[in-house]
């Protein structure tokens, strides 16, 4: 059948709802009402794309497909390269292909385009859609309130007890505290220093950051996101940003001018404490790329509970054999199932 393309808007958002509420439910247990984080999601202005970032694939009227565009910019030496992470990519079972049709439209829009987890359907997909695996992505979690925890765990088993016993000894091996001389500071992207933004190398390339992305980021509704400056004896030494979705915090973006292991592992620990500061979050998540994070992370009590491959599509050509440093705002990973309780550990 003959395919339309359309860029969703505003005026599309009941109908956008209805179709991924009733294609995703059964994967995320959560509905996607036509609320302001859909809207702040596919439709708000973002300093890195024009027009709307939501599409779908449609024939007379009905919706048979949808994606969403999450813009990246990758840096690398004397280059920044525009690259798009499809989200909320889903068809309706009936009309698989009209969902490999807009993917293919989706990867067209950019140089080069992003593809991380996804369900084993999709994994066994993006091969036949022209995305190449390119590196590794590590889903790591460590518990702070145990007991918290398993209270509010959803559908409690009797393997709730087994994991209270085995995250009260794990959170003991790790406290949760700032290492001595480290410390961070609640502030807005303004007064972050240029100097501290991500900057490529020789051996990695890095997502673009500055104070126009993060207005955009902390203008979401919810979950909340706080942007932190991390300092080292007092002198500003890189940044993070929390997200804070029911009793979980996720550290959703972290950066060290530094290319030392320790220095990253106090970096850690310090965004550790500051989202264990707040009394309602009872386990924290991260994500890696790059392998310092990787030990600094395990280094500083996290656990790899997930790992999944970077795929992607086009010309990447540009990457050079880099590492990517990719964190949870280069995708929609800080903002997933924001009204469910959700543990990893």
């Amino acid at each position: 059948m003959k395919l339309d393309l359309h860029g969703t808007s505003e005026a599309d958002a009941t109908a956008v709802s209805a179709f991924l509420t009733r294609t995703l439910k059964p994967q995320v247990g959560s509905s996607y009402p036509p609320d302001a984080h859909m809207e702040w999601k596919y439709w708000t202005a973002r300093p890195d794309w024009k027009g709307s970032r939501s599409f779908t694939a449609g024939h007379n009227g009905m919706i048979l497909a949808h994606a969403a565009a999450w813009p990246v910019r990758i840096r690398v030496p004397g280059e920044l390269v525009s690259a798009v992470h499809v989200i909320d990519w889903v068809a309706d079972p009936v009309y698989p292909g009209a969902g490999v049709w807009l993917m293919r439209q989706m990867v067209a829009r950019s140089r080069v385009a992003i593809a991380t987890g996804g369900s084993g359907i999709t994994r066994r997909i993006l091969p036949l859609i022209g995305f190449r695996a390119r590196g590794e992505l590590w889903w790591f979690a460590r518990p702070v309130r145990p007991v918290a925890q398993a209270r509010t765990t959803p559908a409690p088993t009797w393997r709730t007890a087994a994991k209270l016993a085995r995250n009260t000894a794990w959170n003991l091996t790790a406290p949760a505290s700032s290492p001595r001389g480290w410390s961070a500071q609640r502030v807005t992207p303004e007064e972050i220093p240029g100097s501290l933004w991500p900057q490529p190398s020789a051996a990695f390339a890095v997502t673009a950051r500055d104070a126009d992305f993060y207005r955009y980021v902390l203008g979401a509704p919810s979950p909340r996101h706080e942007l932190f400056v991390v300092n080292k004896h007092g002198e500003p030494a890189g940044y993070f940003c929390l997200a804070f979705a029911p009793h979980v915090a996720r550290i959703a973006d972290l950066w060290l001018t530094s290319t030392d292991v320790e220095d990253w592992r106090n970096a850690v620990r310090t965004a550790t404490a500051a989202a264990a500061a707040c009394p309602d979050v009872h386990e924290i998540t991260a994500l890696a790329s790059m392998s310092v994070s990787k030990i600094a992370l395990c280094d500083a009590g996290f656990r790899v509970r997930n790992e999944t491959a970077i795929s992607f599509a086009g010309d990447d050509s540009f990457l050079d054999g880099r590492t990517l440093h990719l964190q949870m705002l280069d995708c929609d990973a800080s903002i997933i199932a924001r009204d469910v309780v959700s543990y990893l550990t």
